[in-house]
């Protein structure tokens, strides 16, 4: 046995094996894809404000992200529409076209019942029923026909005559 070191190191290999290479860029590629990872999260995160740095003193404009909402009728539009008795409805009208419950509380009619009827689509409604959902929308709940003129065209406004025509 000698005593003398061996210049070749330890297991005989002086210099990094090609596995510990692996190792090392196995280990910065890693370090590598979750720096950009995380840098990428910061910087494209959207930031909310809070609640007390929005402004108060200006309640009348509306932020970016808020939409506008359909604006329901007034009342004396509402209560220009005629009501008539249930009993008289099936009277004037086909039985068979007739609703025999109100579509917003699905309550059945009774012959005594004093029912809205709406303009153009003459569907009919109880007046405590159709009144708050005129308020707050400007269509006809079951059809979506709007009351008023609107140069805008609503959604069976072309259908429903189209149904109707007979060659």
């Amino acid at each position: 046995m000698s005593n003398t070191t061996d210049p070749s190191g330890f297991l005989g290999s002086n210099s990094i094996s090609g596995f510990g290479y692996g190792i090392g860029i196995s280990i910065g590629i890693l370090l590598l894809i979750t720096t950009i990872t995380l840098t990428s999260y910061f910087c494209t995160r959207v930031q909310v404000p809070s609640a007390p740095n929005r402004r108060r003193h200006t309640p009348d404009l509306l932020e970016p992200q808020h939409s506008i909402i359909d604006v329901g009728l007034d009342d004396s539009t509402i209560m220009s529409y005629p009501k008539m008795l249930y009993s008289e409805a099936t009277k004037l009208r086909k039985s068979d076209s007739t609703a025999t419950c109100c579509s917003i509380c699905l309550a059945d009619y009774k012959a005594t019942d004093k029912l809205r009827v709406l303009p153009d689509c003459e569907h009919l409604f109880h007046p405590k029923c159709i009144d708050p959902w005129l308020r707050l929308h400007p269509t006809c709940p079951v059809c979506r026909t709007s009351p008023i003129p609107t140069p805008l065209s609503t959604p069976l406004a072309e259908v429903v005559p189209l149904a109707s025509r007979r060659d």
